[in-house]
C-alpha cells in the first residue's frame, strides 16, 4: 500500500514538473519571438535612419558639387567676357575716329541697343541709357563743339563751369563787393577781410535739334559724316544758345532772360529811338563811350562791345570833323574792329536796325568771362527716328513725313544753361531819350 502511494506521488510530481517545463518552454518561445520582433524593428529603424542620413549626405554632396560646377562655369564665362571686352576695346582703339562714328551709326540705325550701350561703356565712359537716346561718340561731339566760328559767342566768351552730380540746378557764389586790403606793421595784428558774397541759381534746360536725311547719306563712305553732322548740329545749337543767352526774353517764351534783358544790368540810354536819323551814328558812338566807363575797372579792361551788324554798319559810316571814319579797317591779320580801343563782336542774334522803340536794348559792353557762367551736363544725346513727322518753323513752315519720303532723322538733346554772376558789370545800350 505504501509502495503504491509513493508511486502515485512520483507520478503526480512528474506530471507537475512536466507541466512546469512545458510552461517554461512556452514562455521562452514567446520571449524569443518578442526579441526577434524588437530586433527586426530596431534593424528597420537603423536602416531607415541610415538611409535618411545617406540621402542627406548625398544631397549635400550634390549641392556642393553643383555649386562648384556653377562657379567654374561662370568663372569661365567671366573670363571669356573679359577677353571679349578687351578684344572689343582693342578693336575700338585701333579704329579711326571716322570708323568709330560709322560703327556707332550702324548700331544706331540697326537699333542694336546692346552694341550702343557697350560702346558707351567701352569708350564713351558712361553708364546705361537712363536719360533717353545715346551719347554721341567723342569725335562727333568734338566736331559739334568746334563749329562756333560764326555763332557760339556765349559758349566761347562766358566762363565755363560744367555740371556734375544729380539735379539740374546749383547755387554759385558771386562776389558782391571788393575784398578790403590793409597795410600792417611788423608784428602787428592783421585785420581780417570780410567780403560780401551773394548766391545765384543756375538752372539747366533742354535744347533739342532734329536733322532729317536719307540712309544713303549716313552710309555713303564718300561723305564725311563727322564733319557734316558737326556743322549741322554745331551751328544750330550754337546759334540757339547765343540767341537765348544773349537776347532771350522769358516774356516771349524763352527759357532764360538773355544778357540784354537780365535783371540788375546798367542801362545806358543812346538818346534816340530812330536808327535812320542822320546823327544816330554819333549818338550811338557817344553812348558806347559812356557804357565803357559804366562798368567796374576789372570788367572794363578786358571787355568787348557786342552789337548787331546793322548797327556796326552805322558806326562804320560815322566820320570825324576832318572826314576820317571813326572805325578804321582792322590792322594786320585781325578781323576785329575796335571803338574806344575796345573790340567789337558782331552778334546777329541781338536786335537789328528794324527793332526800334523806347527802351529797346540793342547792344552791351562787358567781360563775359567775369560776369556770366555757362554750363552743360551729360554731353550730347541722340535718337534715331524713322517714322516721325517733322515740322519746321519760320515764315514758311513745312513738314516732312519720314516714312513717306523714305528718310530718317537724328534728334539731338543737350542740357545747358547760363546765369549772370555780376550784372552790375554789364552795360546795356538802349534806345531812348537821354533826358
Amino acid at each position: 500500500m505504501k509502495k503504491e502511494l509513493e508511486k502515485e506521488l512520483e507520478t503526480e510530481g512528474t506530471e507537475e514538473t512536466e507541466e512546469e517545463v512545458e510552461g517554461c518552454e512556452t514562455d521562452e518561445e514567446e520571449t524569443e519571438e518578442d526579441e526577434e520582433e524588437v530586433k527586426e524593428n530596431l534593424k528597420s529603424y537603423i536602416q531607415s535612419e541610415t538611409a535618411s542620413a545617406s540621402e542627406k549626405a548625398i544631397d549635400e554632396m550634390l549641392d556642393k558639387k553643383s555649386e562648384e560646377l556653377v562657379k567654374k562655369f561662370f568663372a569661365g564665362v567671366e573670363v571669356n567676357r573679359e577677353k571679349a571686352i578687351k578684344s572689343a576695346r582693342k578693336q575700338v582703339k585701333n579704329l579711326t575716329e571716322q570708323e568709330q562714328v560709322k560703327s556707332w551709326f550702324t548700331a544706331l540705325m540697326a537699333k542694336d541697343t546692346a552694341t550702343l550701350k557697350r560702346m558707351e561703356k567701352d569708350y564713351l565712359n558712361t553708364g546705361d541709357d537712363e536719360k533717353g537716346g545715346y551719347l554721341v561718340p567723342p569725335a562727333l561731339l568734338a566736331e559739334v563743339n568746334r563749329f562756333t566760328e560764326e555763332y557760339g559767342v556765349a559758349r566761347r566768351d562766358m566762363r565755363y563751369l560744367p555740371f556734375s552730380g544729380a539735379g539740374n540746378e546749383r547755387k554759385i557764389p558771386t562776389l558782391a563787393s571788393s575784398v578790403s586790403t590793409f597795410w600792417v606793421n611788423e608784428g602787428g595784428s592783421k585785420p581780417s577781410t570780410v567780403p560780401e558774397f551773394a548766391l545765384v541759381t543756375q538752372t539747366l534746360k533742354k535744347i533739342a535739334a532734329i536733322c532729317p536725311m536719307t540712309e544713303e547719306m549716313l552710309e555713303d563712305p564718300a561723305i564725311d559724316i563727322i564733319r557734316l553732322l558737326g556743322e549741322l548740329f554745331g551751328e544750330a545749337v550754337a546759334y540757339e544758345e547765343d540767341r537765348v543767352f544773349l537776347a532771350g526774353d522769358t516774356d516771349d517764351g524763352d527759357p532764360f532772360n538773355g544778357v540784354i534783358n537780365a535783371a540788375g544790368v546798367v542801362p545806358v540810354v543812346i538818346g534816340s529811338v530812330n536808327p535812320s536819323a542822320a546823327d544816330f551814328g554819333n549818338e550811338l558812338a557817344d553812348a558806347m563811350n559812356r557804357a565803357l566807363y559804366a562798368v567796374p575797372t576789372q570788367v572794363r579792361n578786358k571787355g568787348k562791345f557786342y552789337i548787331h551788324s546793322d548797327y556796326m554798319g552805322i558806326l562804320q559810316r560815322v566820320k570825324d570833323p576832318e572826314g576820317r571814319y571813326l572805325i578804321q579797317r582792322p590792322v594786320g591779320d585781325s578781323n576785329v574792329s575796335t571803338i574806344w580801343n575796345r573790340p567789337i563782336e558782331l552778334v546777329d542774334v541781338l536786335p537789328d536796325e528794324d527793332a526800334s522803340g523806347e527802351d529797346t536794348p540793342i547792344a552791351f559792353y562787358t567781360d563775359l568771362n567775369k560776369t556770366c557762367v555757362y554750363g552743360d551736363k551729360g554731353g550730347l544725346r541722340v535718337k534715331y527716328l524713322t517714322e516721325a513727322t517733322i515740322s519746321s518753323a519760320g515764315e514758311s513752315p513745312s513738314s516732312i513725313n519720314l516714312a513717306e519720303e523714305d528718310m530718317v532723322a537724328l534728334r539731338i538733346v543737350k542740357r545747358t544753361g547760363y546765369v549772370p554772376l555780376l550784372p552790375s558789370g554789364i552795360a546795356v545800350l538802349t534806345l531812348g531819350d537821354e533826358s
